[in-house]
């Protein structure tokens, strides 16, 4: 039996998923303030955290990680309140970029015109080695979005 991403049981396990993906950010920064005097760096957990984007994907890693570092460029090296990053708004972000590649319209609101072109241009730039069905998938999304 096959599901689309229509489907209401599919769509609730990726709705689950970026729930998870969120509260597993938590966790890494709960836990990082604790081993640290209660300060939280980014620097310290950027690592953790782009593994574990890339493993709450199905997209090819290469695709993962370069949306992943378009989010910390854009929105955690800018920021002028960097010890407390990633703030609850950008973290949202990011779930909203995990649901875009997994096909899934969660958190999509958080996304500016800006990070929709961005992100058109990363799928570009990854186009050739990505499978024909994630390709499609996301080239759809983006044409809904007006990205291209």
């Amino acid at each position: 039996m096959l599901f689309t991403f229509s489907s209401p049981l599919l769509y609730t396990v990726l709705m689950t998923d970026v729930s998870k993906f969120q509260s597993d950010i938590q966790r890494i920064l709960k836990h990082d303030r604790q081993e640290n005097s209660g300060k939280s760096d980014f620097m310290r957990v950027a690592a953790d955290l782009q593994k574990l984007f890339a493993r709450f994907t199905s997209c090819p890693e290469t695709l993962a990680n370069a949306v992943f570092e378009y989010w910390e460029n854009e929105y955690i090296h800018t920021s002028s309140n960097l010890e407390n990053e990633p703030s609850e708004e950008n973290i949202e972000k990011l779930a909203a970029m995990l649901s875009f590649l997994e096909n899934s319209e969660e958190n999509y609101d958080t996304l500016t015109e800006d990070d929709w072109t961005e992100l058109a241009d990363i799928v570009r730039y990854e186009a050739e080695d990505l499978p024909m069905d994630t390709l499609q998938s996301l080239m759809s999304t983006l044409v809904s979005k007006g990205a291209y």
